[in-house]
């Protein structure tokens, strides 16, 4: 049952590792530590997830067994196909992705609607959150699962509600066009049954 903590170790080392390299090559003027993404809330929420996984695995070890044989395997699935979704994102946006909301429009920002932009907006968002949900799956840690998901998606969709009105300002009627033909996973207008339709049918 032991694998799952080297391999949610390493799932951090890689995206945390990746997020700062990935920055670093398409949008070094915004470059910082917050490049990182690594944030007091962020680092008490991991330590939830391994608190909870040695709680159960000590209390009750036969039980977080069976969970692992359950949930681990796809939680890792989950996770590589969030990582790779954020990544696609980034790299597809390039300089117009960034880990700050932008407020005006900056020299060369363009409205990116290719690659994975096309079928989902946000796409490094939803990225995001699978991949997040997923490492709790990996550990087999049903609460902080459902804690993940449900912290994540009331971020991500006031995030998303605010991140829009300024595209909307920056863009105008091309991106009015562009959210109307392309659905996103955590709008306002959205419930999290239709989310989980989007990433159904994006999968």
């Amino acid at each position: 049952m032991w694998w799952q903590l080297p391999a949610f170790a390493a799932a951090l080392a890689f995206f945390h590792t990746s997020e700062f390299l990935i920055a670093a090559a398409t949008d070094r003027e915004n470059l910082s530590s917050r490049s990182l993404l690594i944030s007091r809330p962020y680092v008490i929420a991991m330590a939830s997830g391994l608190g909870e996984f040695a709680a159960e695995a000590s209390l009750a070890p036969d039980l977080k067994r069976r969970l692992a044989e359950r949930l681990s395997l796809l939680g890792l699935a989950l996770l590589v196909a969030g990582e790779a979704l954020r990544k696609a994102a980034m790299l597809t946006a390039r300089r117009a992705f960034t880990h700050d909301i932008q407020y005006e429009r900056r020299p060369g920002h363009e409205l990116v609607t290719r690659g994975v932009y096309r079928y989902i907006r946000h796409p490094g968002y939803l990225g995001w959150f699978v991949w997040a949900v997923a490492g709790q799956l990996l550990l087999a840690n049903p609460v902080c699962a459902v804690a993940f998901a449900y912290v994540s998606w009331r971020f991500f969709r006031e995030r998303i509600a605010f991140e829009e009105s300024t595209l909307r300002r920056m863009f105008g009627a091309a991106y009015d066009a562009y959210a109307t033909a392309t659905p996103t996973f955590a709008s306002p207008q959205i419930t999290l049954k239709d989310a989980l339709h989007c990433l159904y049918v994006y999968e």
